[in-house]
C-alpha cells in the first residue's frame, strides 16, 4: 500500500490516528509513505511502528521525508539505500531491499521496494528525478518497484478538467502553450521516463486487462489526476495479480493505493545486476 499522508498528520485532529486505521484494515505487508515529516523523530517513528504493527526505516530529506515500513513476519530487512535521497531530490526516496519469506524459492536477488515523492514543480525536473530511481531499481538485480506520490500525469489516463486545476499545478504539470486559445495537454515525460526504462504502470496494465476504466480514476484530491502510482520492473510485471485505491476520507488529501503481488511468479530470466 502506498500513502501520502499529507502534511502535519500527526498534528491535525487525528489524522494520523486515521490514516493507521485505514492501512490496518487493509492489511498490507508493506507500505509505502510519502509526508511524513513528524517520522523523522525516532521516538514517533517507534510508536508508528507500535501502532502499525509493522517495523519502519524513514529516509533523510531536504523537505518531507519517505517512508516504508513491513511485516516482519513476510519480509526480512537486507539493507536500506537513501543516499541520493537528500541531496539529489526534492522530497527523496527511501529504498529498502527484503529477502521475502514463504515463497517456494527463494528469490533469486532481492525485492527492492522504492517509497518516493517526486517534485511537485516541474514535470520535467521530476522526470530527471524518475531517471535516478530507475536506475536505482535495477541497480541491485531488478525485482523492484517505485511507488509513491508521483504528481503527474500518467500515459493513458484522460486529460482532467485543467480549467478546474489550481494553475501552479497547470503550469508544472501541463505542456507550455502557444496561446490563450489552447487546450491544456498534460505533460506525460514521467510516465515516458518509466515507460522507456521498460517498468509497468500497474493501475493501467490492470485496468487494461479487466477493461475497467475506474481503475485509472484521480488519486489526488485537488489535482484531478492520477498523481499515486505503482511501477514495476519487467522481472515483476507477471506477479500482478490486483490493484485498487482506498478512500482516505479526510484523513488525507490522497487516496490510498493498494496493490498485489505474487512472488512465486516472478519472471526470473529479466534478473540481473546493473552497475
Amino acid at each position: 500500500m502506498s500513502q501520502n499522508v499529507q502534511y502535519g498528520a500527526d498534528q491535525d485532529g487525528g489524522r494520523w490516528e486515521g490514516i493507521v486505521a485505514d492501512i490496518r484494515s487493509e492489511r498490507p505487508q508493506l507500505v509505502l509513505f510519502q509526508e511524513v515529516d513528524f517520522l523523522a523523530d525516532p521516538d514517533k517513528a517507534e510508536a508508528a511502528e507500535k501502532a502499525l504493527g509493522m517495523l519502519l526505516v524513514v529516509a533523510p530529506s531536504r523537505n518531507l521525508p519517505t517512508a516504508v515500513a513491513w511485516d516482519p513476519a513476510c519480509l526480512e530487512l537486507v539493507d536500506t539505500e537513501t543516499k541520493y535521497s537528500k541531496a539529489d531530490m526534492h522530497h527523496g526516496y527511501c529504498a529498502p531491499r527484503f529477502r521475502p519469506l514463504g515463497l517456494d524459492n527463494p528469490l533469486p536477488a532481492p525485492l527492492v521496494a522504492i517509497s518516493t515523492h517526486l517534485t511537485p514543480y516541474s514535470a520535467q525536473a521530476a522526470a530527471q528525478e524518475a531517471q535516478m530511481l530507475c536506475a536505482r531499481a535495477y541497480r541491485y538485480g531488478g525485482i523492484a518497484f517505485v511507488v509513491g506520490d508521483i504528481n503527474h500525469p500518467p500515459l493513458g489516463d484522460d486529460e482532467p478538467d485543467w480549467s478546474s486545476v489550481q494553475p501552479y499545478n497547470r503550469a508544472s504539470r501541463c505542456h507550455r502553450r502557444t496561446s490563450p486559445d489552447e487546450p491544456w495537454r498534460g505533460d506525460r515525460v514521467v510516465g515516458e521516463v518509466f515507460r522507456d526504462a521498460d517498468f509497468t504502470d500497474v493501475a493501467a496494465h490492470v485496468a487494461d486487462l479487466r477493461e475497467d476504466s475506474s481503475l485509472r480514476a484521480p488519486t489526488g484530491k485537488a489535482g484531478l489526476i492520477r498523481t499515486d502510482q505503482a511501477h514495476v520492473t519487467p522481472a515483476l510485471k507477471p506477479a500482478i495479480k490486483d490493484y485498487w485505491t482506498v478512500d482516505t476520507g479526510t484523513h488525507s488529501d490522497h487516496d490510498g493505493v493498494v496493490f498485489t503481488l505474487d512472488l512465486n511468479q516472478i519472471d526470473a530470466s529479466r534478473v540481473r545486476a546493473y552497475t
